[in-house]
């Protein structure tokens, strides 16, 4: 067993739930949470509103705000959960800056994120978007270390998954983040 962590990733395409997700285990944890998507800049978001994908260098900028946010909760010791769509294995490796990064990946099919797009309202990522995003993610690997959980099982079963897998994992888990600071 390895240390508990201190920042939890959630990744996914759009429309997997990081959000909803992210916001569960936050407040089960009892900690901070960032929505990756508003962290892009505005010159990305006005892209994704054109229905133009990013590229990887629209993508840096905000990979590097997104590190840098991980970096300050590592070095706070202040146990945060964050969103983030990772869908590159080298945007994920850019993202564990510290072994105290756990990432949480909730698989999706591809229709149903469609799906759930083509539900959801005021968004600038608009159902035409998947594709792109669908082409660009990279599967995660075995040495990848990270948490994978069925999307498709409801919201409070997938946050009680995340957790059950921490608490596998990492020794004192099932305290409070600030008391296995001690």
């Amino acid at each position: 067993m390895q240390n508990c962590p201190i920042v939890w990733i959630v990744i996914g395409v759009s429309g997997s739930g990081k959000t909803l997700i992210g916001r569960m285990l936050a407040a089960r944890l009892e900690c901070d949470f960032l929505e990756g998507d508003r962290r892009h800049p505005p010159e990305n978001i006005a892209k994704m509103l054109a229905q133009e994908p990013l590229t990887d260098a629209d993508r840096a900028a905000w990979l590097q705000t997104m590190t840098a946010e991980i970096q300050r909760s590592v070095d706070r010791c202040c146990e945060t959960v964050l969103t983030c769509s990772g869908l590159k294995r080298a945007y994920r490796e850019q993202l564990r800056v510290s072994d105290r990064v756990q990432l949480v990946a909730i698989d999706v099919p591809e229709d149903e994120l469609q799906r759930r797009l083509e539900c959801r309202g005021e968004h600038y990522m608009k159902p035409e978007m998947l594709r792109s995003q669908w082409l660009a993610f990279e599967s995660i690997g075995p040495l990848e270390n990270v948490i994978v959980v069925d999307g498709m099982d409801e919201p409070e079963a997938i946050a009680a998954a995340i957790l059950a897998q921490g608490r596998e994992r990492f020794a004192g888990f099932d305290r409070s983040w600030w008391e296995r600071l001690r």
